[in-house]
């Protein structure tokens, strides 16, 4: 019985666990998700999103740069420039969090009669799961214009597309 028990908060943990192992990875969005999506607006000008539950702004922002500088490259440009930049941070209530705990115990009895007293241990095994339904979700959206050019970069406000790849680089 007693293994039983504990094979059930390990297979319950593990589940719990599995579900925290995928952190934030850079990809395409897939039906409104997250990461990143592109419209292209002119020959030289996109409108690039990126979207995520599990960063913070300054990540999303970089992402969006990324895939910026990505797009650029694609379409045979060497440098463009964010004409447009917004930044949208919506926190919304999401599904109770769960907490899974396991104590194991010992009771113990004594009885004592005229002469002797004897004692009993009895061990208690306890599981316990704890919901709490206050827990945000924080999804941070980037949204960046960009215009696109080839050869010597118009000014200083201009992203080499080598430079942002480089250094921008997700994980």
């Amino acid at each position: 019985m007693k293994n039983m028990n504990v094979l059930s908060v390990v297979l319950i943990l593990s589940i719990v666990l599995a579900g925290c192992a995928n952190g934030p990875q850079y990809r395409a969005a897939k039906n409104g998700g997250n990461g990143y999506s592109d419209i292209k607006v002119s020959d030289d000008r996109y409108r690039v999103q990126y979207t995520s539950n599990r960063e913070d702004v300054l990540s999303v922002t970089n992402h969006a740069l990324f895939r910026s500088a990505q797009l650029t490259q694609q379409q045979g440009f060497d440098w463009f420039v964010v004409t447009s930049r917004e930044t949208f941070v919506d926190r919304k209530q999401v599904q109770p969090d769960a907490s899974i705990s396991f104590m194991r115990s010992q009771a113990s009895t004594r009885e004592c009669g005229l002469l002797t007293c004897t004692e009993r241990h009895q061990p208690i095994d306890e599981m316990g799961l704890e919901l709490a339904n206050n827990r945000e979700r924080t999804e941070v959206q980037s949204i960046l214009e960009v215009r696109m050019g080839k050869g010597m970069q118009v000014n200083e406000d201009s992203y080499a597309v080598v430079d942002v790849l480089q250094n921008l680089q997700p994980n």
